[in-house]
């Protein structure tokens, strides 16, 4: 992956995951072409039903709701976050 960002285009998002380390992608929902897929492989496509989630923050302690932005690609972990 280069660092370069070409005119238009974002580059592709990845993080590690808070909990298992592995590589995370972001998460995109609302249905896609195919042409979007093959632009962004490192994207996690949910279609477009949106679902809430309940996590407890690590920072506070205490239970929030949101709509997961990451997604671990660790098939053990999966963990979701925002």
């Amino acid at each position: 992956m280069t660092d370069e960002v070409k005119p238009g285009r974002k580059r592709e998002a990845v993080r590690k995951c808070p909990i298992c380390g592995r590589e995370s992608w972001r998460i995109a929902y609302g249905m896609m072409t195919s042409d979007a897929w093959a632009e962004h492989p490192k994207t996690e496509f949910a279609g477009c039903c949106v679902i809430v989630e309940e996590r407890i923050s690590p920072a506070t302690g205490k239970v929030e709701t949101g709509v997961p932005e990451w997604a671990c690609q660790n098939p053990e972990c999966q963990h979701r976050w925002w």
